[in-house]
């Protein structure tokens, strides 16, 4: 059991690395910006009526958060979901000069876009409504170890979806725009009293699902495979209405 779930992640990992451009995969392109001092307020309104005129429809749609925690609290993070890699030869000029005449003057800061490629072999849990809160976790490893980290990754969504049947997770692989040796993991809920009591402990599950002693095994070989500086950093995001 243990060699098919290893042979299943190399598959999947080789998959993903060579079918970016595939038309049946889907994407997430984030942007990240910072307000002006003093002018959120008015960057909230610029930035909900462009979302409003164009990116409330199916192909179009952003989602905006704002970063809670962590060093980056305050920064926005703007998702257009569920793109196609034809999504990308769309005629966006209209859309982006808007931005650049009524939100861009309230931006003080603006990260570059980044595309990411939707991991289907992680997700776990239905879609619906976006969720209030996103744990968001950025994973860095060393070169060459992607296996190690997407093998843990799969393998404690599987044990998380068995002692919380709510559990919502989607995973991306970066593809343009930032380090390629990095994985973004979102977990999202709507309220933080949701924990679920169970009788085992997470090692027990997670032994009992995947062999005998794995997820000390796993867990080593997981961290290993991480950069030592930064390899493994969360932060809370927070949904805005627009």
């Amino acid at each position: 059991m243990k060699n098919i779930y290893l042979l299943l992640i190399s598959f999947l990992i080789t998959f993903s690395v060579q079918s970016q451009r595939n038309p049946e995969n889907t994407y997430l392109t984030s942007f990240t910006y910072k307000a002006k001092d003093g002018m959120t307020a008015k960057f909230e309104k610029a930035a909900a009526k462009k979302t409003k005129m164009f990116n409330s429809e199916d192909g179009n749609i952003i989602l905006t958060y704002k970063a809670i925690t962590g060093p980056d609290t305050g920064v926005y993070e703007r998702y257009l979901v569920n793109q196609k890699s034809s999504s990308y030869d769309r005629d966006a000029s209209k859309e982006l000069q808007y931005w650049d005449d009524n939100v861009a003057p309230y931006v003080g800061q603006a990260g570059g876009q980044q595309r990411w490629l939707h991991e289907d072999w992680a997700a776990i849990g239905e879609g619906g409504d976006p969720k209030k809160y996103l744990h968001k976790t950025i994973v860095r490893y060393k070169p060459g170890m992607r296996e190690h980290a997407a093998r843990y990754i799969y393998r404690a969504g599987k044990v998380a979806e068995k002692r919380n049947p709510n559990t919502l997770r989607r995973v991306f692989s970066i593809v343009s725009g930032g380090d390629l040796n990095m994985i973004v993991i979102f977990n999202g809920f709507d309220k933080y009293d949701d924990w679920v009591e169970n009788d085992s402990t997470w090692a027990e599950d997670y032994n009992e699902m995947f062999g005998w002693e794995t997820h000390s095994d796993d867990l080593e070989h997981m961290q290993k495979s991480l950069r030592d500086w930064n390899g493994m950093v969360r932060y809370t995001l927070e949904r805005v209405d627009f």
